[in-house]
C-alpha cells in the first residue's frame, strides 16, 4: 500500500487522447467449399499476445479518469510513488497475464482522486504498449481498507480514524491481501482516503469484460 498527498492539488502531467474501443478477435467463419458440402472453416489472423507487452494508459470513461501507467521500480516508488500517473507495483503483473494487476496512484485531481466516484459495472480500459487494448468491468468496490502507518505524520484537524477503522486490523494485512497474485485475470486499483495511511485506502477491483 502507497502513501498520500493532498487531496485536491493537481497532479502533474500533459492530457491523453481516449482509449479507442477494441477490435473484437476475429473468429473462424464457415464457408461452403465446391469440393465437399461439409463446411470449411477460414479463420482470420489475429495477433499473437507479445510476453513483453506492458501497460501504458488506463481510462475509466464514466469518471472522466484517463492516466499514463508505468511499472514502479523500486521499493522509493512503492512505497510513495511519484506524483504524477498511475504505477503498477514493484514485482507485480501487467494486465493481460492472468493472475492480478495492482495499479495505485495518488488521491489527487488528474490522478485517482475520481476513482472515489466509480460504481459498479463502470468500464476500465487499458492500452498497452503493443495497441491492444484490454477492457475490464468493475466488480468490487472497497473503501476503508485499513494499512496503518505509524510514520505516518500526525494531523492536527483530524485525530481520529473513522469508525471503520477502529474496529480494524492494526497492522497492514488486510491491504497487502489486495495485492497477492490471483488464479484469474483482474485489476486492482487503489488509491488514499486521506493525507496518510491512517485515513485507510480505498480499493476497487475490476474483471474482464470479455
Amino acid at each position: 500500500m502507497v502513501g498520500q498527498l493532498n487531496l485536491d492539488q493537481p497532479g502533474a502531467g500533459q492530457s491523453l487522447p481516449p482509449i479507442p474501443e477494441p477490435t473484437p478477435t476475429a473468429v473462424a467463419q464457415a464457408t461452403p467449399s465446391p469440393r465437399s458440402p461439409r463446411p470449411s472453416a477460414s479463420p482470420t489472423a489475429s495477433p499473437t499476445p507479445n510476453p513483453k507487452w506492458v501497460a501504458v494508459q488506463m481510462q475509466i470513461p464514466s469518471i472522466g479518469l484517463n492516466i499514463r501507467v508505468q511499472k514502479a521500480t523500486n521499493k522509493q516508488d512503492c512505497d510513495f510513488p511519484p506524483e504524477h500517473g498511475a504505477w503498477v507495483l514493484c514485482g507485480g503483473s501487467e494486465p493481460g497475464r492472468g493472475t492480478n494487476t495492482y495499479i495505485f496512484a495518488h488521491a489527487q485531481v488528474g490522478m485517482f482522486l475520481p476513482l472515489w466516484n466509480v460504481q459498479l459495472g463502470a468500464e476500465v480500459r487499458v492500452l498497452m504498449s503493443d495497441g491492444k487494448v484490454l477492457v475490464y468491468r468493475v466488480t468490487e468496490i472497497h473503501p476503508n481498507i485499513a494499512c496503518p502507518d505509524t510514520r505516518a505524520k500526525p494531523m492536527s484537524y483530524w485525530t481520529t480514524p473513522p469508525l471503520a477503522l477502529q474496529y480494524a486490523p492494526t497492522d497492514c494485512r488486510e491491504g497487502a491481501m489486495w495485492s497477492a497474485p490471483t488464479d484469474h485475470e483482474r485489476l486492482t486499483l487503489q488509491t488514499s482516503q486521506g493525507y496518510n495511511r491512517n485515513w485507510g485506502e480505498f480499493i476497487v477491483v475490476a474483471e474482464p469484460r470479455f
